[in-house]
């Protein structure tokens, strides 16, 4: 049985990679938490608009990345945020 920080943290493994091999393939140099969370919907690694408020579509994936700037996860691969309350964007490495 695997537990549940060995099953997040994989998760966030595999989005990061998945995010990662988008812009690679894509010569995308960086994408918006709103872009990423549509891709992922794409590629059936996360659903956008099954939680949040009406018309936040990457609520989901912003919790993500707030939780691994907060220490509670691995950080998504690339993520970057200005500030605490400012916009977040993921960059290729």
């Amino acid at each position: 049985m695997t537990s549940k920080s060995t099953f997040i943290e994989l998760y966030v493994k595999a989005v990061s990679k998945s995010l990662q091999n988008h812009m690679n393939m894509e010569n995308i140099p960086d994408m918006t938490a709103d872009a990423c969370a549509i891709v992922l919907d794409s590629y059936g690694i996360l659903k956008i608009g099954l939680a949040g408020p009406p018309g936040t579509p990457a609520f989901m994936f912003r919790q993500l990345l707030r939780d691994g700037r907060d220490g509670l996860i691995p950080l998504v691969t690339g993520a970057e945020q200005a500030n605490k309350r400012g916009e977040w964007i993921i960059k290729r490495v």
